[in-house]
């Protein structure tokens, strides 16, 4: 297991809405269908308004994923952030790092979109299957 600790992304301004990250994990499972030779990595993300998720497959042909490079970069939203520059972000989807950035970004917007009303759903169940079906896993604080 894999574990850094944060320093700080550094664009949070008084006047912008913010989101404060507690903890980023990531999972690279192998895929469990038949037909599909690769892997599922999935990010988890907690923050100040709930849970958010994403993932993304990984094609046995493809390069896999360099967890270093993407956890120095997943590090660094450890703490607060700023939502619209993070929004106003441009990055190529295709490198690495843009891949790692799309995997983040995917799971805020799913925190943003989450109604503050919604039934909380058992995490830890989710993440003790995620855990043991991983063949890396990495837990940014």
């Amino acid at each position: 297991m894999l574990c850094q600790s944060a320093n700080h992304f550094p664009f949070v301004t008084e006047q912008s809405p913010t989101l404060t990250v507690s903890r980023i994990e990531l999972f690279v499972i192998p895929a469990l269908a038949v037909d599909s030779a690769g892997h599922r990595v999935c990010l988890r993300l907690t923050s100040s308004l709930g849970f958010g998720w994403s993932e993304l497959f990984i094609c046995e042909t493809e390069d896999m994923i360099d967890l270093d490079s993407w956890s120095d970069l997943l590090v660094s939203f450890i703490g607060r952030i700023a939502l619209p520059p993070l929004h106003d972000f441009h990055y190529d989807k295709t490198s690495q790092n843009g891949r790692a950035f799309e995997l983040f970004t995917t799971a805020v917007n799913q925190v943003l979109a989450q109604s503050p009303d919604s039934a909380p759903i058992e995490r830890d169940a989710e993440e003790l299957v995620l855990r043991q079906r991983a063949v890396n896993y990495v837990s940014l604080i």
